[in-house]
């Protein structure tokens, strides 16, 4: 399988503001069962502040940027993210849906737990995925900046989510 434009995209700091934390304010079930009867998906299987901060917390303008991004550039979407580590099997594509981004989601980044820092190994199951997918294009949607030295030409390290400039430098290098 040969994909041409993937964003592998980090969660926190890119969708999810780090100073957002409504989900701990609305401590309400009943969204649970609202989400599950609306998707289809048993949400109650996830731990219920994921499932709220997709819901509260996640930067309305970050998540529409990044669909333009993914409708602009034909992409598709690999979670490269502290997120994807619970390991259920469709955790991040069933969380993606509550924002209507589950039509772009290919996968979860490959995990090697414990090869080397933290973002060496992020680094590392980046490279393992572009092998593994055949990927001929891509970006790095991250806030850590160490990503950069490991793809200087392909990354956008964003500050607390994805501003009007990381969207337009996101759209340049899937374009090239």
């Amino acid at each position: 399988m040969k994909e041409n434009n993937i964003v592998f995209l980090d969660i926190d700091g890119v969708l999810q503001p780090f100073d957002n934390e409504l989900r701990f304010f609305y401590n309400n079930d009943g969204l649970i069962k609202k989400l599950s009867d609306k998707y289809n998906i048993d949400y109650s299987i996830y731990d219920k502040f994921d499932v709220f901060a997709v819901y509260y917390d996640w930067e309305e303008c970050a998540v529409e940027r990044l669909r333009h991004i993914l409708d602009e550039t034909n992409s598709k979407i690999i979670i490269s993210s502290g997120w994807r580590t619970e390991r259920l099997p469709n955790k991040m594509k069933d969380l993606l849906t509550i924002q209507n981004l589950d039509k772009y989601y290919l996968a979860d980044n490959i995990i090697c737990d414990g090869i080397h820092s933290y973002h060496e190994t992020r680094a590392y199951e980046i490279k393992n995925s572009i092998r593994k997918y055949n990927i001929t294009n891509f970006v790095v949607l991250d806030d850590m900046m160490e990503l950069e030295g490991y793809f200087p030409n392909n990354s956008v390290i964003t500050h607390n989510y994805i501003s009007l400039n990381d969207m337009n430098k996101c759209i340049k290098i899937l374009k090239k």
